[in-house]
């Protein structure tokens, strides 16, 4: 009896070896090198975040979707039924944030970046998460040099 329950034992032993000897590894997916680069800027810069920016804008963080690093800025005071009622300037100050998003383009890990095909987003929302818009940036709208 003890020897058929030691060979029972050996058995069991011998067939979960071959279970596992025969289950493949799992594949992993390959690495992007971009994106790890760009999920590293936006460690980075998360480190310091939330930060005020003045006027009632906060920066609250970055992710990295795809590729693309987005930054949301949220607006303190302002909501997007408010923002509505006055649209030529909420227009003026869409196209300010395109403008002032140029100043990337000389920001050296924000340019490794977008050379490397990533497009930077920052989204404008209300206090109550409302999304006002979305301005972005690719390597394209720099100016070669910069």
């Amino acid at each position: 009896m003890a020897l058929g329950l030691a060979g029972l034992g050996l058995a069991v032993i011998a067939l979960l070896v071959w279970l596992v000897v025969r289950t493949p590894a799992p594949v992993l997916p390959p690495v992007d090198p971009v994106h790890a680069i760009a999920a590293d800027l936006v460690r980075q810069h998360n480190a310091s975040l939330p930060r005020d920016l003045g006027d009632g804008l906060v920066l609250e963080r970055m992710s990295v979707e795809g590729r693309t690093v987005l930054m949301i800025l949220r607006s303190q005071g302002m909501t997007l039924a408010e923002a509505a009622r006055n649209p030529e300037l909420f227009q003026r100050v869409r196209e300010a944030e395109q403008a002032r998003l140029l100043a990337y383009c000389s920001e050296r890990d924000f340019r490794l970046v977008l050379d490397e095909g990533v497009v930077l987003t920052r989204r404008f929302i209300d206090r109550d998460d409302q999304r006002f818009f979305d301005v972005s940036l690719a390597a394209a709208d720099c100016r070669p040099n910069t």
